[in-house]
């Protein structure tokens, strides 16, 4: 198979080599950090109610929509993109999309490892550090009938950066959404307080990979295959694209596997009530209001702490909140309801 690490990473192009490769019908391993930041959502994110598209444009930060599934990521300097893309089935590859991750996340793994972190893969496609702290988000899709599976080394992320182009129904939200994310993302420089060459991953992640998929032969991006990757970069970010009728607004912003926040603004009598909960494994974490009448109205609100994050569950154990103006329904609906 072979290896490429394209020398032109401008704009969106990190993300379009591989669509690229695989709409080409040739298989391969990529390898590439972005020039700059921007905003990658997923095939079924809804833009609006994702990015905060006013402030992507006042920072001059591009938004486009890959063709894999998975939530909205920051992309940019500091991650080494690993792109993989082959024809299924495959001699080395697991057909079953929950065994080919465990059988590729080996890579990035042993990566991370030989750089003294301790990470493992948390299912389906998450590699986090003992501590729980994600290092690294994966995914996969099909293009053109070729499998491709998709990743990055977190040598630094930017942390500032990501919860400003998160839109948010409040503002109010954001400080703890950067809260969220500052306890639970983490990078190698963060975690060893060094931080290694992106050549020295790339070499790591190539001799990594090798045996996983059969061998890398290294190889020249060509001529055709960058000038695909131009043509799927601007179909990938033309306005039509990054806003789709295809979206599913999302209901849950995604911190980590298994890690989940739920913010809120409901409109209450006195203005807004925001509501910001945590949902680990399913289960409600921590939940917090603030607005008009809250603190008066709630004080018994610390019990559905360890409750399942259910409509019904809430319906049960959900504490009188009509003090702040709302009723147990409206409060349910809104919570569970996708954004729009």
């Amino acid at each position: 198979m072979q290896l490429l690490q394209p020398a032109d990473n401008s704009g969106i192009l990190p993300i379009a080599y591989f669509h690229a490769l695989a709409r080409l019908g040739e298989e391969g391993l990529i390898l590439i950090e972005p020039a700059h930041p921007f905003v990658s959502l997923g095939f079924f994110d809804d833009a609006p109610t994702t990015v905060n598209r006013d402030y992507c444009e006042k920072q001059g930060i591009p938004i486009m929509r890959r063709e894999t599934g998975g939530g909205m990521v920051l992309l940019g300097p500091g991650q080494v993109f690993y792109t993989l893309v082959i024809k299924r089935p495959h001699v080395f590859i697991p057909n079953r999309v929950d065994e080919a991750y465990a059988h590729l996340s080996q890579a990035p793994i042993r990566v991370y490892r030989d750089l003294g972190i301790r990470a493992t893969l948390r299912p389906i496609n998450d590699i986090v550090t003992d501590e729980g702290r994600k290092i690294a988000g994966q995914g996969a899709g099909d293009i053109s009938g070729y499998f491709c599976f998709v990743g990055s080394i977190l040598i630094d992320f930017d942390i500032e950066l990501m919860h400003r182009i998160v839109q948010l129904p409040n503002e109010d939200l954001r400080a703890p959404l950067k809260s969220a994310l500052t306890d639970h993302l983490t990078s190698i420089t963060r975690e060893t307080g060094t931080r290694p060459s992106v050549d020295a991953v790339k070499r790591g992640l190539a001799q990594a990979f090798a045996p996983l998929v059969g061998g890398l032969t290294e190889a020249s991006t060509s001529q055709r295959l960058l000038a695909k990757a131009r043509e799927v970069a601007a179909e990938l970010s033309a306005p039509e694209t990054v806003i789709s009728d295809e979206t599913k607004p999302a209901a849950l912003f995604k911190v980590r596997e298994g890690l989940y926040l739920c913010q809120r603004a409901l409109k209450g009598p006195g203005g807004s009530i925001l509501v910001s909960a945590t949902i680990r494994e399913g289960h409600i974490s921590a939940i917090n209001l603030s607005g008009p009448g809250v603190s008066a109205g709630v004080p018994t609100f610390e019990r559905l702490v360890g409750l399942a994050f259910q409509a019904s569950t809430l319906r049960t154990y959900l504490p009188d909140i009509t003090a702040i103006g709302l009723t147990k329904d409206q409060f349910i609906n809104a919570l569970f309801a996708q954004r729009s």
